[in-house]
């Protein structure tokens, strides 16, 4: 992917140092051009979320130490630096829907990074956790609402399960609808499992009471948006084997914050392992021929 970015970029630079204009590009061209610019306009936020993400889950001698870390992460400028690089690009008309989405997104990473660094530095780890999540929650509605271009020219991203399908999956109707539900679980239950190797018990029961209804919520709507696909033969054991998946998890979700809520964390960590244990089986159990459509959460 990043081959391909630098290829274009050279292809469209050499074009315009001949005396070309962006407008005598072709089409093709033209996307070429702009989505090397969005992977640059991209740069600065993501070495930043980088370093203060390594900063967070890293072990610090003393708290000024820390802190003089996360304020090196440079988080917020370089939210303002990448939706500044953002706004100042015009995207050639097919790519104006997937632009506007993307200037949003930039937008609230900008509003939100400078309460995830001060909650860093103020010591308070659910908080900074808590703000994550947010960041995390606009992410997914941003991946989510962009088409497949765009979305495989963000660096970020793993093409294989963030970014919508191309035409070569199997199973028709069904299999893109699977893989899309799949795709939307896997972006959403992301931010919902992040956690932090600093908590103490107290810490860790309340970050669990606060993620856990997302997480449920999310496994259950998952396994019913499945039951509702009608797979054709080939693939019905592998459909089911899914939708039993989720339905199991989830009732082992349902259990993990009723012993949250009494405060047993040697039965949360049994109940986890449960929950690895069954993904294990189901990894085991789905044919090679369904591995492209399960892809975005397995």
């Amino acid at each position: 992917m990043k081959l391909r970015i630098v290829v274009a970029g050279v292809v469209a630079a050499g074009m315009l140092a001949t005396g070309c204009s962006v407008i005598e590009l072709s089409p093709e061209q033209q996307e070429e051009a702009y989505l090397l610019q969005v992977a640059q306009a991209e740069a600065p936020w993501l070495a930043a979320i980088d370093r203060f993400d390594r900063t967070l889950s890293g072990a610090f001698s003393t708290r000024r130490a820390f802190v003089v870390a996360i304020e090196d992460a440079g988080l917020a400028q370089g939210a303002r630096d990448s939706l500044d690089a953002a706004d100042a690009l015009t995207p050639p008309h097919t790519m104006a829907t997937d632009h506007e989405h993307w200037l949003t997104f930039r937008k609230a990473v900008d509003g939100v990074a400078p309460a995830l660094t001060a909650a860093a530095m103020s010591g308070d780890v659910l908080n900074a956790l808590a703000v994550r999540r947010i960041l995390g929650e606009a992410e997914a509605d941003f991946l989510l609402s962009i088409g497949r271009k765009f979305c495989l020219h963000l660096e970020a991203v793993d093409p294989a399960s963030d970014c919508p399908p191309d035409q070569s999956l199997p199973g028709g109707e069904y299999g893109t609808a699977t893989y899309e539900t799949l795709r939307e679980y896997a972006i959403r239950v992301g931010p919902l499992f992040l956690t932090s190797d600093a908590f103490d018990q107290g810490q860790r029961t309340q970050y669990l009471a606060e993620v856990q209804p997302g997480i449920e919520t999310l496994l259950l709507e998952t396994g019913e948006r499945l039951s509702r696909l009608s797979p054709p033969t080939e693939f019905a054991a592998d459909h089911d084997a899914l939708v039993g998946y989720f339905d199991d998890q989830h009732a082992i979700a349902v259990e993990i914050t009723g012993a949250n809520a009494i405060g047993d964390q040697e039965l949360v960590a049994s109940l986890y392992d449960r929950f690895a244990k069954h993904l294990e089986e189901l990894l085991a159990s789905l044919s090679e021929a369904a591995r492209p459509i399960v892809d975005p959460a397995f």
